[in-house]
């Protein structure tokens, strides 16, 4: 006769991360599955929403985090929904055109790791925009009543129908390679013990 067994408790975790107990792990893994489903299911409905922000910054690709009019990128929603107002929006005041690809360290990289998403697959949801006004410029203006920059309709539907046909593209991958990225999203938990702790903690 088999037992269930007791949940697991931060007192279950060894201290020797580099070869954590199979029922550690496992705990570690099922919750990041449940914290994958449920940002999926967040980057679906704001790539159902279709509304994206305006790249009125550069005459190239740029990953905008908030624009002027206050729509929020993918990941950046994805955050929101998951109860991070205040990351996103410290986010957005100190570094709104950050790359997350290329964050290591602080409260970003510490919802990354819990994420149940690995670092490359957000930074495939950070799909960076393409500008959409046709002489964009990223320096504040200094005029106190600048005139409002007007977006180029035929841009922007260029624009959206790119974001969702990338989108579609990132979102099929997300699910291919689900169980790979749970491994791998595992293994770099737990290679972060203070962050590992405090997540099967919550």
């Amino acid at each position: 006769m088999k037992f269930a067994q007791a949940p697991v408790s931060v007192a279950d975790i060894p201290n020797n991360y580099a070869a954590p107990a199979p029922i550690v792990r496992a705990a570690v893994r099922a919750k990041l599955a449940k914290n994958r489903a449920a940002n999926l299911a967040r980057f679906r409905v704001y790539q159902k929403k279709g509304v994206f922000p305006n790249n009125t910054y550069t005459d190239g690709k740029l990953n905008v985090w908030l624009d002027e009019l206050g729509n929020l990128c993918a990941a950046a929603t994805i955050m929101k929904l998951s109860g991070q107002d205040d990351l996103v929006q410290r986010t957005a005041d100190q570094s709104n055109f950050i790359r997350l690809a290329d964050v290591t360290q602080g409260p970003l990289m510490d919802w990354i790791l819990t994420s149940g998403l690995t670092q490359d697959e957000i930074a495939a949801i950070q799909e960076p925009m393409m500008p959409v006004v046709m002489d964009p410029g990223v320096e504040p203006t200094v005029d106190p009543s600048p005139q409002p920059i007007v977006v180029d309709r035929r841009m922007r539907r260029v624009e959206n129908r790119r974001l969702i046909q990338k989108y579609k593209q990132v979102d099929a991958q997300i699910v291919k390679a689900r169980n790979k990225s749970l491994d791998a999203a595992t293994d770099r938990l737990l290679s972060n013990p203070d962050v590992a702790m405090n997540f099967l903690a919550s």
